[in-house]
């Protein structure tokens, strides 16, 4: 099952903390190593009014997708708001 993870900035960081903090810090192998292994389909920063992530994850359960996203140093460090959300393709059937 695929989920999508919007990770929205915190209120009390600020855009300039947030990009400080990713010149200062290079993606972690972690997040790198999901995206090499297909688990992480789809990843990008958010660079809109509401600045953060957003990725595409295959996995089995929400509880699961918390668990991978959790161990990211910057969701470890408390700087996202998460939202995961289950997703599946457009399909004609539905209307």
């Amino acid at each position: 099952m695929k989920f999508l993870v919007n990770g929205t900035l915190r209120s009390e960081k600020t855009r300039e903390d947030f990009l400080r903090e990713i010149d200062a810090r290079p993606m972690p192998n972690e997040a790198w190593e999901l995206i090499r292994t297909g688990v992480v389909s789809e990843h990008g920063y958010k660079i809109g009014a509401r600045p953060g992530f957003v990725v595409v994850i295959e996995s089995e359960s929400e509880e699961d997708v918390r668990a991978l996203i959790s161990k990211l140093p910057l969701v470890e460090l408390g700087w996202f708001d998460l939202e995961v959300d289950p997703v599946s393709p457009f399909r004609s059937d539905l209307h």
